[in-house]
């Protein structure tokens, strides 16, 4: 764990601790952290290369321009009303846009900035009695520190979070709730510079839909995908596969990936929308895909991670089945050994349901 005083050093100071840093002898995490400094810092590099997730496809490297990438630190900063002189936390991959950004908010708006190795419980390794005003995180990582009793405390000391990069599951849902601190979660990707919107979590004023970020307006297709607009950001007319109803000029609810969709009976169901419902009931990792059926063409499927299922909970999962709408009610149990999932821990559908060992029907 180190600090760096972005609030007192100036861009030459910064890059020469960078350059000094690097002919040491560092772990790859605080490695990739100076030398995106570097990078950043050098007025002949006009763009930054990411690298996609590749959760939803093959990973893919973008360039964005670094007055785009300062664009999108400012508006982050506003929204979240972020103050000078303050202090964030890195606890995310320095080579992902994610701890690329968390950089950059920091230099831009002079904050001071603690790195920690991003971990699963990052927050275990903070030491006790500094102050954080500032953190992003995986809700993977988020979910694990809350297990932890002196991770949560922690983790409710921090004045504003969010989290990124994978679904909110109802139980880590539950959890936040009882937070006092303000907690975000955030819809965005790769190819707009990490988040172009904002749904607040915790408090009795938590929101149902995301709030777009000020410069950011959106549209939909005749899919009823998001189509975005962001001169800010460098993005017009970007067409994306998230199906959104859209609440107002500002506002919109995510309903799924219209690549995940299963048409059944003349229906379009969205998977993420069935997982939601299910999760205050299945206990133990999951999704829902798609299964042909001959009447309604696709029915949904329980995809669950693990070699075999016990009959008792197989029973009770039927029960709880027979409880449901007949259009959500499964067709199929799948079994696999294990999720694959990205390097951020992103599900990868696709890549997971290759390995299928143990097909159940259930009518």
């Amino acid at each position: 764990m180190f600090t760096i005083k972005f609030a007192s050093l100036g861009a030459e100071e910064i890059r020469q601790l960078a350059a000094q840093k690097l002919q040491e002898d560092l772990a790859a995490w605080e490695k990739h952290i100076w030398m995106f400094l570097l990078h950043w810092l050098n007025p002949e590099i006009e763009s930054i290369e990411v690298e996609t997730s590749g959760s939803t496809g093959k990973p893919k490297t973008i360039s964005h321009r670094k007055e785009y990438m300062h664009n999108s630190a400012r508006m982050t900063c506003e929204a979240l009303q972020l103050k000078k002189n303050s202090t964030a936390l890195l606890c995310l991959p320095a080579q992902k846009i994610s701890g690329m950004m968390m950089l950059v908010r920091c230099i831009e708006h002079r904050m001071n900035l603690v790195c920690i190795e991003p971990t699963v419980s990052p927050l275990l390794k903070l030491s006790d009695g500094g102050s954080i005003d500032f953190a992003a995180f995986t809700p993977m990582q988020f979910m694990d520190t809350l297990k932890d009793p002196k991770a949560f405390d922690k983790a409710e000391n921090i004045a504003t979070i969010i989290l990124g990069g994978e679904g909110i599951s109802n139980e880590l849902m539950q959890s936040i709730r009882l937070m006092k601190n303000a907690v975000y979660a955030t819809f965005g990707m790769t190819e707009t510079i990490s988040h172009i919107a904002l749904k607040k979590l915790t408090r009795a004023i938590s929101e149902n839909a995301f709030c777009l970020l000020r410069g950011i307006s959106i549209s939909t297709d005749e899919r009823g995908c998001m189509i975005v607009n962001a001169p800010l950001l460098g993005q017009t007319n970007l067409v994306t596969n998230d199906v959104v109803n859209l609440v107002s000029a500002n506002e919109f609810e995510w309903l799924g990936r219209a690549d995940n969709v299963i048409n059944s009976g003349g229906m379009k169901l969205h998977p993420e929308m069935i997982e939601d419902l299910m999760r205050n009931q299945i206990n133990f990792p999951f999704f829902i895909a798609a299964v042909s059926d001959s009447l309604a063409g696709q029915r949904p499927a329980l995809v669950l991670e693990g070699d075999a299922i016990p009959l008792q909970e197989l029973q009770q999962l039927k029960q709880y089945f027979a409880s449901l709408d007949r259009k959500i009610q499964p067709k199929a149990l799948w079994l696999v050994p294990k999720f694959e999932k990205t390097n951020n821990g992103k599900l990868k559908r696709e890549d997971t349901l290759k390995t299928i060992t143990e097909r159940i029907d259930l009518g």
